[in-house]
């Protein structure tokens, strides 16, 4: 498998939408709000809350357990458990932009960027034989989220163990078993989308050396992390080998 996972954090096609974000700027409270709002309605609560149950269980199991990590990165290869077929269009991306904005020009402008940052990011998950899959999109998102929000990028062994584990915690998980494949493709979405409206930030603000800006989405990265774990995003530690809950 391509060495290639972190480029995920740093898609060099996302730079296109700088310019937009520059001009759109940091979200009101309001429209973070109703986007964060929007996409809460869309991830399927009963699956991820038993997903992040699983999740903590599994990665203290594989984080004491090479042999067991190395099992659940050998699953999640040849038999995937959150894969799902597309239906050939984006499920969320219209709502979401709207969320944030009601500007048409500023509308057309993200969808078509956002439409974009979705296509290299899938580039990277089919080079990771991981097309399709909801737990590569959630993995994007914690480290994504994780990075801007700490200034840390956790490493390449760290986050191909995560995606393993989030496969088996979702696969273990009976309402994510119960999804149907476009309510799969939403969760999926909405991990991509709540990953690159930070990312996108945190772009903009370190090229503008804008302090205040990067403040902002550190802190919505930081929301996105809770979000996604369900815990605060203190208690989270990336080691060299994996994701842990600090007790």
């Amino acid at each position: 498998m391509p060495n290639s996972f972190k480029t995920m954090l740093t898609i060099a096609a996302s730079l296109a939408l700088s310019p937009v974000l520059a001009q759109f700027g940091a979200p009101s409270s309001l429209s973070f709000a109703n986007m964060n709002a929007y996409l809460s309605v869309q991830t399927n609560s009963a699956a991820v809350r038993t997903a992040q149950q699983n999740l903590d269980r599994i990665n203290q199991r594989n984080n004491a357990n090479a042999s067991a990590q190395t099992a659940a990165r050998n699953q999640a290869q040849t038999a995937p458990q959150t894969t799902f077929r597309p239906n050939g269009q984006r499920l969320l991306l219209g709502q979401f932009v709207r969320s944030l904005s009601n500007d048409p020009a500023i509308i057309r402008e993200m969808n078509t960027a956002f439409n974009e940052a979705f296509k290299a990011f899938e580039a990277e998950a089919r080079r990771l034989g991981r097309p399709n899959n909801v737990a590569i999109a959630f993995t994007y998102l914690v480290g994504v989220c994780y990075m801007v929000h700490y200034g840390e990028e956790p490493s390449e062994t760290a986050l191909m163990n995560l995606q393993a584990n989030t496969d088996a915690a979702f696969g273990a998980s009976s309402s994510f078993k119960a999804l149907t494949d476009q309510d799969r493709q939403k969760l999926y979405e909405a991990f991509v989308l709540m990953a690159t409206l930070p990312l996108l930030g945190y772009t903009v603000a370190t090229e503008q050396n804008d302090a205040q800006l990067l403040e902002t989405y550190r802190e919505v990265a930081g929301v996105a992390l809770e979000s996604a774990l369900g815990v605060r995003p203190d208690r989270l530690r990336f080691t060299a080998t994996g994701l842990e809950l600090r007790r």
